[in-house]
């Protein structure tokens, strides 16, 4: 007996629920170690459109964690090699590749050109990550928030919360402080880890001329454990809104 490519999510969500997923239009911002896994449920599970954004290259350092990385793909681009992914897992949705590097004065044209009901952030600049999260919250579109993955190796000290609560992350801790700046609430919701991180490797430079930064130990299943948690999120969030939005068409048909 031949089995449909969506029978063992449909027995999950049920026929509604493939329909909400099918309709669904989800940015995914940044493509490494979170991202690529991000993306990937995503188009697994049926999202009808994905919008691929990263401007990078693979390169062998990928390698140790970062899904849509092998051999055969160093040096070519993130977004696209992800296309080209997915298109050979099903190819009855919509992936498009963003392949250029996100800046903050370039949030708004993004998301007015690219009509989106969620977005899956997992980027590490935190200045177009404030006003990314910030331009959606003004305008009503879903967010899920990728924090620190690196330099940790505990599984069991994940989680799914807001911005506000989380303690022992750096990166959420200047997150907040950027969106204080834009006069955005904090209650945004996030994945991160109670685990306190080792200490990165040294400041080195750069080859895009930006500031020296620095590099962060990574293992295999982290990034991907954030990055399915992100896709999981948003894809509970778009099936609790269509089975709102019937219940609520339900209560208006018969009061």
């Amino acid at each position: 007996m031949s089995e449909r490519l969506e029978e063992r999510t449909e027995l999950l969500v049920g026929e509604n629920g493939l329909e909400a997923l099918r309709r669904a239009r989800v940015l995914v911002a940044g493509l490494g170690g979170v991202g690529g896994a991000c993306a990937e449920s995503l188009v697994r599970a049926g999202v009808g459109t994905v919008y691929l954004l990263d401007h990078d290259t693979f390169c062998r350092s990928n390698l140790n964690r970062q899904m849509l990385s092998t051999e055969a793909v160093i040096g070519e681009s993130k977004a696209e090699v992800a296309v080209a992914r997915f298109a050979s897992i099903r190819n009855d949705i919509a992936t498009v590749p963003l392949p250029y590097f996100l800046q903050e004065s370039g949030v708004t044209e993004l998301l007015e050109q690219h009509p989106m009901d969620a977005i899956a952030d997992c980027i590490d600049s935190i200045g177009v990550k404030a006003v990314l999260l910030a331009q959606a919250r003004a305008r009503g579109i879903m967010t899920m928030t990728a924090l620190g993955a690196g330099n940790r190796l505990d599984p069991r000290a994940v989680r799914v919360g807001t911005l506000s609560e989380v303690q022992g992350c750096g990166l959420a801790r200047v997150l907040r402080t950027r969106l204080r700046q834009l006069d955005c609430a904090l209650d945004i919701p996030v994945v991160y880890s109670t685990e306190l991180p080792s200490k990165p490797a040294p400041h080195v430079p750069t080859d895009t001329g930006i500031r020296p930064r620095a590099v962060n130990g990574t293992i295999s299943y982290m990034p991907n454990i954030f990055g399915h948690i992100v896709a999981g999120e948003i894809i509970r969030r778009l099936l609790v809104l269509k089975s709102d939005s019937e219940q609520s068409e339900d209560t208006s048909k018969y009061p």
